[in-house]
């Protein structure tokens, strides 16, 4: 455990004696993101010494089976939880996505940054959209919240399973005679392969996932020093809208591979909040959205939460838990 690191204010933050340590998954997507937090930190703070450090993930040694059969808790995120545990990073960088919602003892979420478009996206034929897939066609995901709701919009449509990182996904998709795809838009426009989308799904379509295109940054609690370096590059706008959204999943007790989807948008001072919950069919959907003040997020994204729940959404989540 390092006991240099005793600044809190902005100031003394650059006067580190060591370099600050970066914990990140090694796929194309998971480095991009590292080094735009490095980059992000270097540039607040130019003295800063930052490196990152490549740690594998669970979720990254098991690639031939679906994610719902192997469970969601932690697994991109727990060998990089026990990294920060031990001392050997100091902070650990998440798609938001992944992060769980409760997070282990003496860990927090220090920051979150500035989130990219959080619609997901249909890879196929250029013009293609998801009205104009082909009747009966096949169409890939890896995710059963994406699952749910194409299966919701075309329930003509055969949804297979797929897994890897973006580009094994796209090569996967070329190789299989798939007729379309879906993935996160930002993972494509981050890595530069926004040139395969045929269409942005619209969110009234297609609801993202908690936190779904914004970047978590997790330390320990106790590291004060990197929690005041850390709040220099929070984008407060997409904390108060992941916070919301966060709220909602963990009271409904949902994960990453559970059909939950939840967007929050900022308007000046109104902070709107869309969820839903859906069978893995997609022949049951509950919604829901509410309106009000960003200094409430947490408190809106827990009413809607109960909304859903009210309506039979806890209840179709622990049915669909129950059934993997």
């Amino acid at each position: 455990m390092r006991t240099d690191l005793q600044p809190t204010t902005e100031q003394q933050t650059t006067n580190f004696f060591m370099p600050i340590i970066i914990g990140t998954r090694g796929s194309a997507l998971a480095l991009w993101q590292a080094h735009a937090v490095q980059a992000m930190l270097q540039s607040r703070y130019p003295e800063l010494d930052v490196r990152l450090e490549i740690i594998h993930t669970t979720g990254d040694k098991i690639l031939d089976t679906p994610l719902s059969n192997i469970g969601d808790k932690g697994l991109f995120t727990k060998e990089l939880e026990v990294a920060l545990m031990d001392g050997r990073i100091h902070l650990a960088v998440h798609s938001l996505k992944d992060l769980p919602t409760v997070l282990p003892d003496g860990l927090t979420l220090a920051a979150v940054t500035e989130r990219e478009r959080p619609e997901d996206a249909l890879i196929a034929p250029a013009g293609t959209t998801i009205a104009t897939l082909p009747h009966g066609g096949t169409v890939a995901t890896g995710s059963l919240r994406r699952r749910s709701q194409l299966l919701h919009l075309r329930p003509d449509l055969n949804v297979v399973d797929v897994r890897g990182n973006v580009p094994t996904r796209l090569q996967k998709y070329q190789t299989n005679g798939w007729d379309g795809m879906i993935l996160a838009y930002a993972g494509l426009y981050r890595l530069g392969l926004a040139q395969h989308i045929a269409q942005i799904i619209p969110t009234d379509q297609m609801i993202p996932a908690v936190g779904q295109a914004a970047l978590g940054l997790e330390t320990r609690a106790d590291d004060t020093a990197t929690i005041a370096l850390l709040r220099g590059i929070e984008h407060p706008p997409t904390r108060i809208c992941t916070d919301a959204e966060r709220a909602l999943l963990r009271r409904l007790e949902g994960g990453c591979q559970t059909p939950i989807a939840a967007h929050a948008t900022l308007a000046g001072n109104q902070l709107t909040l869309h969820a839903m919950v859906a069978s893995l069919d997609g022949s049951t959907i509950i919604a829901s959205q509410i309106t009000g003040s960003p200094d409430e997020a947490e408190e809106l994204g827990n009413r809607v939460a109960g909304e859903l729940i009210e309506r039979g959404g806890k209840e179709m989540v622990e049915g669909i838990r129950g059934s993997r």
